[in-house]
């Protein structure tokens, strides 16, 4: 469960217990029912708590119900924001509303787009590496 930093401005964070909504250490976390430390199950989901920016993408013009997605990032809140506000110009998508606080960015769309089409844009957004080099462009001849 390391967190082997990629980027420069990605940072670590600790794996959380979904349910139980605790950290998870050396493979076990603290049951707030009991008060009682238990070992964490392979098949229970986990996900980044803080300092991760937790990052919510959704389209409020849904064409079907399966268009939100939430992910966590280990990286600087503005960083992530300028990614994902490169892509939104990029793909000169409609945007309703963005919202973001130190730990939290709320993205909603309004753009008409199928599900494949919203969770392609989105995991652009939410997983592509921030700062990636885009792809090269051909130079058109006689440019330099």
């Amino acid at each position: 469960m390391a967190n082997c930093s990629l980027h420069p401005k990605e940072f670590h964070t600790d794996w959380w217990h979904y349910d139980a909504n605790t950290p998870v250490v050396g493979g076990k976390y603290c049951d707030p029912a009991t008060g009682e430390t238990r070992d964490m199950p392979d098949d229970k989901p986990l996900y980044r708590g803080p300092p991760a920016v937790d990052i919510d993408i959704m389209n409020q013009y849904i064409r079907d119900t399966n268009q939100a997605l939430r992910v966590q990032r280990s990286f600087p809140m503005e960083f992530l924001l300028c990614h994902i506000l490169s892509v939104v110009d990029k793909r000169q998508l409609k945007l309703d509303t963005v919202v973001a606080t130190h730990f939290t960015i709320r993205v909603i769309l309004s753009h008409e787009l199928s599900s494949d089409e919203f969770y392609e844009i989105a995991g652009e957004m939410a997983w592509k590496q921030p700062g990636e080099a885009e792809e090269t462009v051909e130079e058109k001849p006689g440019e330099k």
